[in-house]
């Protein structure tokens, strides 16, 4: 039983040392024991303890260490518990162990059972504060066996490894606002990005393949659009179903201020003022500062166009020559080959082991600058899906084709669009700034009156690739005719 322990403990740091789970941390703790067998009976000595944490999920952790006191040394493990992990600087937490004294005499076992507190000073160091209640198990030479309990409190130093071990590390955009104004490509660089550039999409494509501007394409696939498993409750009533889409392609980033005031500029007046975003329904998102300092501030630049409706956002992607997605090429993209994912990364929350936000939207209990933007982000912030498309969870919804129906039993299995003229409703996919953890998952869809605007909603642009394919087979065809000609003559 005790080599079992020891070999627990020896693999719990070990595997600190090699983890590509980059959610572990080391401690270093001082503190001393302090214990009353009776009232002429006191004693207190010195401790220290070395040990290793490892993340379960965002809320657990698991620890094992080696406590050295002045009387004994005892390996342990056990489990820790941060109900408020990542949303502060200060994280309390609670914790229960069990370990076997190496040399304690008539002590045999340990239950540590307590209390603490986390502070992150920096990025990857900081302290923790400790009490603990220790129950021994005391076992004399008879047999015969009795409790102690002590008081243990400690203060120690964590380092913390994020960031630091390959595999996990988190890709950084090209784009992002704290990136060096050297690295960022210019407007030219941009512009002059030819078609050979591209990167194609799909299922072999490796994860976080980093994405800076433009488009992608997306070959041919087949997925499960809507919910399955991942609606237990059934919240949304429109179902699964297995479809087929072709080849196309789709905006790495949703539309920016930029790009749409890029877009009024070139309009004559009266297109310009039919195509302005609708100032009406800023009031909606329930700030102070003004719509002109949003959408033409060159503070937000690089933040999604707002309170468009879905005929304006058909027309600003007809203009470069594209289109609004289809809700089957939508979800298609977002889930970048993950089959029953709930978002476009892998795992069950909004945030990672660190507990690191991964999409801008509205958490509940920590409110909506938990995630570092109290409104809209950049397009590019955060990293992107595995196909290198950015914020297709969360940040704002977005208009795709389809008018919506309450069911996908009206689609068809292959390119599925519904259209209705008739139909008022359009869907909106993706979630916003403002939906929270459950509207913002790949596979859940809303929708909204096509002649509303929002300060939920924006745009994200498709275009077709089988134009480009036929226009080569057309010419493939002429080639084999002008071979073929003087055959046909002589006959």
């Amino acid at each position: 039983m005790q080599r079992s322990l020891i070999a627990t403990v020896v693999a719990v740091l070990a595997f600190g040392f090699s983890s590509k789970s980059n959610a572990q941390s080391f401690f270093v703790n001082a503190g001393g024991v302090f214990n009353e067998q009776s009232a002429a009976t006191r004693t207190t000595h010195s401790s220290i303890a070395l040990g290793s944490r490892l993340g379960l999920t965002n809320i657990f952790k698991v620890y094992g260490q080696l406590s050295l006191q002045s009387r004994a040394t005892s390996t342990e493990f056990g489990l820790h518990v941060y109900p408020l992990r990542g949303q502060s600087r200060v994280e309390p937490y609670a914790f229960l162990g069990y370990g076997r004294y190496l040399n304690g005499g008539l002590r045999r076992s340990v239950v540590p059972v307590g209390a603490g507190i986390a502070i992150h000073l920096m990025e990857h160091w900081g302290i923790n504060v400790e009490v603990a209640s220790r129950t021994s198990l005391l076992r004399d030479e008879l047999g015969g066996e009795t409790t102690l309990s002590e008081l243990a409190p400690t203060i120690g130093v964590t380092y913390d490894l994020k960031g630091l071990l390959p595999g996990k590390r988190r890709p950084r955009s090209l784009m992002s606002e704290n990136a060096p104004e050297s690295m960022l490509p210019t407007r030219e660089e941009v512009a002059d990005k030819s078609e050979d550039e591209e990167e194609v999409a799909s299922s072999e494509e490796p994860a976080g393949v980093a994405a800076t501007v433009g488009m992608k394409t997306l070959r041919d696939g087949m997925f499960i659009m809507g919910l399955a498993d991942e609606d237990p409750l059934s919240m949304q009533t429109a179902g699964f179903k297995r479809v087929t889409v072709a080849s196309f392609k789709l905006d790495r980033t949703e539309v920016a201020n930029a790009d749409y005031r890029a877009y009024l500029e070139g309009l004559s007046p009266e297109q310009r003022s039919a195509m302005m975003p609708d100032t009406t329904v800023w009031h909606e998102a329930g700030f102070r500062f003004s719509w002109k300092a949003y959408f033409e501030g060159s503070a937000f630049d690089r933040h999604p166009v707002v309170a468009v409706t879905y005929d304006q956002a058909k027309a600003y992607c007809a203009a470069q020559r594209k289109r609004i997605p289809t809700e089957a090429e939508w979800e298609y993209a977002a889930r970048a080959g993950r089959a029953g994912g709930i978002y476009p990364w892998a795992g069950y929350e909004p945030r990672n082991a660190r507990g690191e936000y991964l999409a801008n939207y509205n958490n509940g209990r920590a409110g909506y600058a938990a995630d570092g933007y109290a409104f809209t982000a950049p397009v590019d912030a955060y990293s992107p899906n595995p196909w290198g498309f950015y914020n297709m969870s969360g940040n704002v919804a977005e208009w795709v084709e389809d008018a919506f129906s309450p069911t996908y039993s009206v689609l068809s299995d292959f390119n599925p669009v519904h259209e209705d003229e008739a139909e008022a409703m359009r869907v909106v996919r993706g979630g916003s700034w403002a939906s929270d953890a459950f509207y913002i998952g790949v596979g859940v869809r809303d929708a909204q009156p096509k002649n509303m605007a929002s300060p939920f909603v924006g745009i994200r642009c498709a275009q077709d690739v089988t134009d480009a394919v036929a226009g080569a087979a057309r010419s493939v065809n002429r080639v084999d005719i002008d071979q073929a000609a003087p055959e046909l003559q002589q006959n």
